[in-house]
C-alpha cells in the first residue's frame, strides 16, 4: 500500500502558530458542534461557537465589540504562548489565517521600538490605522451576528460555506484548552531499541488506506458505500468506523457509525461488511458518549487521576499533526503524522514523515496515547525520544507492508 498523504507545510504552519481566544465555554469540540453528524459545520451549527467568542470579546458585556475589544481579542488570540508578546512568526501566521484575502500591513511597520516583539498598544495602533475592524464590522461597533458571520469566514478556509474537520482544527478553537493537563499524564515509553516493524508488515493495516480506499458493503454483496473515518477510544483501541451510505436508498446518502465489533473484511481485504441495512440504519447514530471530554473513566487508561481530558478521537484528528521530539527540557520539530498503523484492532504506530534535517523518509513509532505527547484536538504529537533516538530507527518500507 502506497497511498501516503503528503501534508502542505503552509496549512502545518498555521496549525501549530494559531491557537483560538479563550472561550467561555472552552469544551467545544468539532462533535459537540456537528449536531447531525455529517462531518460538516453549517454557520447555523457554528453559530454557538461564534456567540461564545464574541461574550468573550466583549469586554465591557454591552452587546458590541469596539475597535479596542477586537484588537484586545485578536492579540490575545495571536500570543500563543501568552507571553505578552507578539513575535514575528506569530503575527504573520496570525494575519494568514484570519487576514488571509488582505495585504498584510508588515511587522516591521509595527515593531516601533525594533525590539523583534509587538506589545498590544504597538498591534493595535497599527491594526487601527490599517483599518481591520472595518472589515468585519462596516463601520461602526461590531455585532454579535456580524462577528459569528464574520469568524465563520475565518474557519471556512475553502469558501465553501461548509467547514470540514481539517478547518475546525486548523485555527485550533479547543486544543489549547486541556493539552496541558493531558500533558502531565503518565505513560509507558517503548524503547526503540526493542521496536522492529516485522509484526507491522505482517498484520498492520494503513488508517489513511482504510479510509481512502475500503468500499462498503451489506451483508447481501451490495455495495452502499464508503468508509469515511476511524473513531479511535480513549484507550487507542477501534471503537467504530464511520461510513457514508445509502446512495441506492430512498434515503439518499447518510453518514453511520458501525461499532468496530460489527465490522468484517470482505474476502478480497478491498473492503468491508456492515450489518446496516435501509430499515437499520436508524440504529447506527453517532455514539456522542465516546466524544465527551468526561466519558472516560481511569480505567481506560491506567493511572490516569483527571479522566476530564480523554474523550475518543477520529483517525483523521491525528494524521496531519506536526511531530516534535524531545530537545532538552523542550521539544523541537522532526516532520508531520502521515499515517497510523493498526494492528489487532489499536493503533500500534505513528508513520512519521521526517524533516531533511533529520534524513527524511518515512518512519513508524510506537503510538503512546494520552499522556504519552498528544491529546486530542492538539496539532502537536510530542514524542518522547531524542534525536539520537529517532536517528537510529530505519526507514518503513510501505513496499512490505
Amino acid at each position: 500500500m502506497t497511498n501516503i498523504v503528503r501534508v502542505s507545510s503552509t496549512a502545518m504552519v498555521l496549525a501549530l502558530a494559531v491557537s483560538a481566544p479563550a472561550f467561555a465555554q472552552s469544551t467545544w469540540t468539532y462533535s459537540d458542534i456537528d449536531q447531525d453528524g455529517n462531518l460538516e459545520l453549517s454557520d447555523v451549527e457554528f453559530d454557538t461557537v461564534g456567540r461564545d467568542v464574541f461574550t468573550t470579546w466583549d469586554a465591557d458585556s454591552n452587546q458590541m465589540i469596539d475597535e479596542n475589544e477586537f484588537h484586545g481579542g485578536l492579540y490575545d488570540a495571536w500570543d500563543v504562548d501568552r507571553d505578552g508578546m507578539l513575535t514575528e512568526a506569530e503575527y504573520g501566521a496570525g494575519w494568514d489565517t484570519w487576514f488571509r484575502d488582505q495585504d498584510a500591513v508588515g511587522f516591521n511597520d509595527l515593531d516601533l521600538n525594533a525590539d523583534a516583539g509587538l506589545d498590544e498598544s504597538e498591534f493595535s495602533a497599527g491594526l487601527g490605522e490599517a483599518g481591520l475592524h472595518d472589515t468585519w464590522a462596516a463601520g461602526g461597533d461590531l455585532g454579535e451576528e456580524q462577528f459569528a458571520t464574520a469568524l465563520y469566514g475565518v474557519y471556512d478556509a475553502d469558501g465553501d460555506q461548509i467547514i470540514t474537520q481539517a478547518e475546525y482544527d486548523l485555527v485550533g478553537v479547543f486544543w489549547t484548552a486541556d493539552v496541558a493537563t493531558a500533558n502531565t499524564l503518565e505513560a509507558e515509553v517503548i524503547s526503540l531499541d526493542d521496536w522492529a516493524y516485522d509484526d507491522l508488515y505482517a498484520e498492520g493495516i494503513s488508517a489513511e488506506d482504510f479510509i481512502d480506499e475500503m468500499v462498503v458493503y451489506d451483508v447481501t454483496g451490495e455495495e452502499i458505500g464508503d468508509v469515511e473515518d476511524i473513531i479511535i477510544g480513549p484507550d487507542g483501541r477501534i471503537a467504530s468506523i464511520v461510513a457514508e451510505v445509502g446512495g441506492l436508498w430512498d434515503i439518499g446518502d447518510t453518514h453511520v457509525s458501525v461499532p468496530y465489533a460489527e465490522v468484517v473484511m470482505s474476502d478480497d481485504g478491498l473492503g468491508v461488511v456492515i450489518p446496516v441495512t435501509e430499515e437499520t440504519v436508524g440504529d447506527y447514530g453517532f455514539d456522542r458518549d465516546v466524544f465527551t471530554a468526561g466519558s472516560a473513566t481511569s480505567e481506560v487508561v491506567s493511572g490516569v487521576d483527571d479522566a476530564e481530558v480523554l474523550r475518543g478521537w477520529r483517525a483523521s484528528e491525528l494524521i496531519g499533526d506536526y511531530a516534535r521530539i524531545r530537545d532538552g527540557d523542550a521539544y523541537s520539530n522532526y516532520g508531520y503524522i502521515n499515517d497510523l498503523l493498526l494492528r489487532d484492532g489499536q493503533v500500534a504506530a505513528v508513520v512519521v514523515q521526517a524533516n531533511e534535517a533529520y534524513g527524511s523518509g518515512y518512519r513508524a513509532y510506537p503510538y503512546s496515547g494520552y499522556g504519552g505527547g498528544w491529546n486530542a484536538g492538539s496539532p502537536y504529537y510530542d514524542m518522547q525520544y531524542d534525536a539520537e533516538e529517532v536517528g537510529g530507527v530505519e526507514e518503513f518500507d510501505y513496499g512490505r507492508f
